[in-house]
C-alpha cells in the first residue's frame, strides 16, 4: 500500500501504477440534465420568428431514481479479463456494452490516496489513474437500470498534495439527450461503495468524469437491465394559440388510451413567451388553467407556486418558468379530458402542455385537439408533438374550421392550411384540402375530416419533435381545431 505519491509523479499512468486514485465529498442527490421541451421545434420554424428552446439549467430528477444493489440480466466483476491494459472499445457486461476511456487498467487493487480499493467480488477491478478524458459506457441496446461499485481517492490533501472532487455520472438516452446526472463521493475505508440507478426513460450512453476533471476511479461489480422493446409515444403534446374570452378560450382535449393511471404535468406559459428569447408582444401576462373530465371539474391552477404539491412539480423539472404561469400535476386514468387555458382578466398568445411522466406505464397519450382562434403572423395556432421510444408512430394531423359550425361555434376558420415541420423547421409536408394528398391513406385512418376544404396530413414520426403549423389560406382568420392522433 502507498502511503503518498512521490513529487512529480501525480499524472503517471494507472499502466505503470495501477495503485492512485482521488475523491471527491458526497451529494448523493440525482439532478442536472436536459428536458425535452416542445419549444424547441418552434424555435426552428424561421419564417414565424416564434420560439425557440426552454432547456438551459433544467433538472431531469424526474427520470432517474437511486436504487439499492440488485441482480441484473447483464453483470460484469471483470473476472474474464487478463490484468492490464484495456483497449479503447472493450466489450462488456456480456456483449451489451462497450467502454472506452483513457488509462483503464484491470488490477488487483487501486490506491485511492488513504486507502486500498479492494472489489466487490475480492479478485479484481477495474481502474483509471487520472484520466486525461471521460470514462463512457456505451449500451447496444438501451437499459431501464444500472448499478456498479465505485470508488477514489480520500483524504487526498492529507497524502498527495492535491484536493479531492466528486465523480460524475451523465446519462443519456438513445437520442444523445441528458435525462440526468448523479455527482458523488467515495467515503468508505477502501471497500468499492455501490451506487445505482432505475431510469424512467431508457439509456443508451453513462459517462463518467470529475469535477476537477483529472480525478481518477476504481469500478467492479457493474449490474445492467435491457429495457423492454418500446414502442414509439407521444410524450409531450402541446398547442399554442391566441387566447381570447367567453367561448374563445384555448380549450385543449386530450384522450389517454391504454390501461392504468397516467402522471402527467399540464402547464399553460404566457409571460415566458413575452421574455427574452422569445420577445412576443402579445403573450398573455397571467394565464389560468383549468382541467375537466366531461362536465366534471377536476383541478384549476392559477400560479402554480401556489399550488399545494408545489414541491412535486419543482421536482419533475417542468415547472412553468414564471411564477404567473399555471400548471397541474395530477394522475388521470385512461379516458378523455379538456384542459381550458384562459387569461385572468386578460388576453394574449398562450402555450398549453401535457407531459407524460411515467413512459412505463400501460397507458398512453392518444390524441390532443385543441380548439381557439387562428390569427395572423405570430397568432397562427401551432400544435406540437414529441415522440419518444425505438419505435416510430404514425399519426394524422387535422385542421377543422367549417365543421364546427355544427356545434355553435361562430366565426370559424374558413380555409385552413397545415404545415408539418422538423426539429429544424424544415417543412416535412403541407396541405390545404385534404383530398389533394394522400386521401386514401387519410381515409383508412378513419379520421378523414368532414370537409373538403378542410387539411389532414398523415406521417409516421421517428423520435424527435415536431410541430403543426394550422393557419387560414390567404391570410384568413378564424376559429379553428388542430388535432393530432397516435395511430398505433
Amino acid at each position: 500500500m502507498r502511503a503518498h505519491i512521490p513529487p512529480g509523479r501525480v499524472g503517471e499512468s494507472a499502466r505503470a501504477h495501477p495503485d492512485r486514485s482521488r475523491h471527491s465529498d458526497m451529494k448523493g442527490v440525482v439532478e442536472g440534465g436536459i428536458r425535452d421541451n416542445l419549444l424547441v421545434a418552434y424555435a426552428c420554424a424561421a419564417s414565424l420568428a416564434v420560439l425557440c428552446a426552454l432547456t438551459a439549467g433544467s433538472k431531469a430528477s424526474a427520470q432517474v431514481t437511486l436504487v439499492g444493489p440488485f441482480v441484473g440480466d447483464h453483470s460484469e466483476t471483470w473476472e474474464e479479463f487478463p490484468r492490464g491494459a484495456n483497449p479503447q472499445g472493450t466489450p462488456i457486461l456480456g456483449g451489451l456494452a462497450s467502454i472506452s476511456g483513457t488509462d483503464l487498467v484491470i488490477a488487483g487493487h487501486f490506491i485511492m490516496c488513504s486507502v486500498k480499493g479492494r472489489p466487490s467480488d475480492g479478485i479484481n477491478l477495474m481502474d483509471s489513474d487520472r484520466p486525461s478524458g471521460p470514462f463512457t459506457i456505451s449500451f447496444l441496446h438501451p437499459v431501464s437500470a444500472f448499478g456498479a461499485y465505485w470508488g477514489s481517492g480520500i483524504f487526498c490533501t492529507l497524502c498527495c498534495g492535491f484536493g479531492d472532487s466528486p465523480s460524475i455520472l451523465t446519462f443519456k438516452d438513445a437520442n444523445g439527450t441528458v435525462i440526468g446526472t448523479d455527482s458523488f463521493a467515495y467515503t468508505g475505508n477502501g471497500m468499492l461503495m455501490w451506487r445505482g440507478y432505475r431510469f424512467s426513460t431508457p439509456v443508451k450512453t453513462i459517462i463518467r468524469t470529475a469535477r476537477d476533471g483529472l480525478e481518477g476511479f476504481a469500478t467492479d461489480g457493474l449490474q445492467a437491465i435491457v429495457a423492454p422493446s418500446v414502442s414509439g409515444r407521444l410524450s409531450n403534446i402541446s398547442t399554442r394559440g391566441f387566447v381570447q374570452t367567453g367561448n374563445d378560450v384555448l380549450i385543449a382535449g386530450l384522450i389517454i388510451s391504454g390501461s392504468g393511471p397516467k402522471n402527467v404535468l399540464l402547464r399553460v406559459l404566457g409571460p415566458t413567451l413575452g421574455q427574452a428569447p422569445f420577445n412576443i408582444s402579445s403573450a398573455m401576462a397571467n394565464p389560468a388553467l383549468d382541467l375537466f373530465q366531461g362536465s366534471t371539474h377536476i383541478a384549476s391552477n392559477d400560479n402554480w407556486v401556489d399550488a399545494s404539491n408545489k414541491s412535486a412539480i419543482d421536482a419533475t423539472g417542468l415547472a412553468p418558468p414564471n411564477a404567473a404561469e399555471a400548471a397541474i400535476l395530477t394522475n388521470l386514468n385512461p379516458g378523455s379530458y379538456t384542459a381550458v387555458a384562459r387569461g385572468v382578466n386578460n388576453t394574449g398568445l398562450a402555450l398549453v402542455e401535457a407531459y407524460d411522466l411515467n413512459s412505463t406505464a400501460g397507458s398512453k397519450f392518444a390524441n390532443i385537439s385543441t380548439r381557439g382562434f387562428v390569427g395572423t403572423g405570430v397568432n397562427v395556432m401551432i400544435a406540437g408533438v414529441t415522440v419518444q421510444g425505438s419505435q416510430s408512430v404514425n399519426v394524422i394531423i387535422r385542421g377543422l374550421g367549417p365543421t364546427l359550425t355544427q356545434f355553435g361555434v361562430a366565426s370559424v376558420l374558413a380555409d385552413p392550411v397545415l404545415d408539418l415541420r422538423d426539429a429544424n423547421g424544415n417543412s416535412l409536408r403541407a396541405n390545404d384540402n385534404w383530398k389533394d394528398t394522400q386521401q386514401a391513406q387519410i381515409q383508412a385512418s378513419g379520421y378523414a375530416p368532414p370537409n373538403n376544404l378542410e387539411s389532414a396530413i398523415a406521417a409516421t414520426l421517428a423520435a424527435g419533435t415536431y410541430t403543426a403549423i394550422l393557419n387560414g389560406k390567404n391570410n384568413t382568420t378564424g376559429n379553428a381545431l388542430v388535432e393530432v392522433y397516435g395511430l398505433n
